[in-house]
């Protein structure tokens, strides 16, 4: 149990505690009451139930966002906000019982807390923080750049098999070094050209975990909505909140990118601010990979621009989908092993260092990919860097 004394009564020259509120757990449940004690020195209790939470209920302080208020079940984190009256609305809208006591405003103070990363991404320690369940954190090793390898390979040819590639390594990129997040500024790799929507489509969504993922941490974004200004703000927030992870921007015109600019006036270490009584200053922490048809002069200082050439005529690639496993579990051991060489605040010399990190993880298992990995990117780099 955990209390808090909100009137005290002295008689005779003593204090005691006459009306106070508690937090008290029993099994899967948090019980917050509003306790009356009576006269008699305090033995007689009125107790009257504010709140039935869940057991896992914190105030987390966040490495990355700050504070949150956090419900988890079930080891799944349900609920999640910054603000005490708009956490505990959410709870009401899962069907928790929350009264509108205004004593409510007190459990604030005793509600337990604890740090913890819980943005998705990786934790400084090589964790994958994965709050809604949705990633699989198994390390496949080289099997998902090998499988990767050959369907670019059917698929593309020259400039667009390099530039596809550059993606690749790019985005492990960014989940290997996702505990560097506000540490150093991030870019925006921009792909020009159509041919590119088939390459976010069946290589960088499956790598970052297909439609589980997606469904909770928006990884892939096709098109966009018709949004007026505050609800494109709501969308980046949306897309912004908790979430360290890469976000892919695909099949991209002038028109819909025009709802996705506060993401990008947010790149280079900026924030998304919501208006509103409670003003919200939401980071960004998510890197950005654009495939769009034409280049968009977007509001980000810093964005690496891929021209893809008119696709060439190839044989259809075989049937069926590529078969590309997570990358999470291999870019938490590039993480473990390397870290020391993710010191760069530049993303060429990141997407260099995590190449190099690659190859020598994966050589004995796939040699043509180490020596495709090594080419294509110090040509990229060296040419991005001048």
């Amino acid at each position: 149990m955990n209390e808090k004394c909100i009137v005290i009564t002295e008689e005779d020259g003593l204090k005691w505690c006459r009306k106070l509120i508690r937090l008290r757990a029993d099994g899967a449940a948090l019980y917050v009451e509003l306790v009356k004690k009576s006269l008699d020195s305090g033995k007689k209790e009125e107790v009257s139930v504010l709140a039935h939470l869940p057991r896992e209920t914190y105030y987390v302080v966040e490495p990355y966002f700050g504070g949150y208020f956090v419900v988890y079940e079930g080891g799944k984190l349900i609920a999640a906000s910054s603000n005490w009256d708009s956490f505990l609305r959410r709870l009401r809208d899962l069907g928790y019982y929350v009264s509108y006591s205004s004593y409510l405003s007190s459990p604030f103070f005793l509600v337990p807390h604890v740090e913890k990363v819980i943005s998705a991404g990786l934790s400084d320690s090589g964790d994958v923080v994965d709050p809604m369940g949705a990633l699989d954190k198994t390390d496949y090793g080289a099997e998902p750049l090998k499988a990767a390898y050959a369907w670019i390979k059917s698929m593309y040819t020259g400039r667009n098999a390099v530039y596809a590639w550059f993606n690749v390594i790019a985005l492990i990129a960014q989940v290997a070094t996702s505990p560097l997040r506000g540490r150093y500024f991030d870019y925006v790799v921009y792909n020009v050209g159509i041919s590119g929507l088939n390459m976010a489509m069946y290589v960088l969504e499956p790598m970052l975990g297909g439609c589980p993922a997606n469904d909770v941490y928006d990884t892939v974004v096709y098109g966009a909505p018709l949004l007026t200004k505050r609800e494109s703000k709501l969308l980046a927030a949306q897309l912004l909140g908790m979430n360290r992870l890469p976000l892919v921007l695909a099949g991209q015109t002038k028109k819909t990118l025009e709802v996705y600019k506060y993401l990008f006036e947010s790149v280079d270490g900026g924030t998304v601010e919501l208006g509103g009584r409670r003003k919200k200053v939401i980071p960004n922490l998510r890197s950005l990979f654009v495939f769009a048809d034409e280049l968009y002069d977007i509001p980000a200082p810093r964005r690496l621009v891929l021209r893809w050439e008119r696709p060439q005529i190839r044989p259809p690639p075989p049937a069926g989908l590529p078969p590309i496993k997570p990358i999470y579990g291999f870019a938490a051991r590039l993480w473990k092993k390397y870290r020391s060489r993710f010191t760069a605040d530049k993303l060429p010399y990141l997407v260099g260092a995590t190449a190099n990190a690659v190859a020598q993880e994966i050589r004995d298992e796939a040699e043509e990919v180490v020596t495709f990995t090594e080419n294509t990117t110090a040509e990229l780099i060296d040419t991005f860097v001048r």
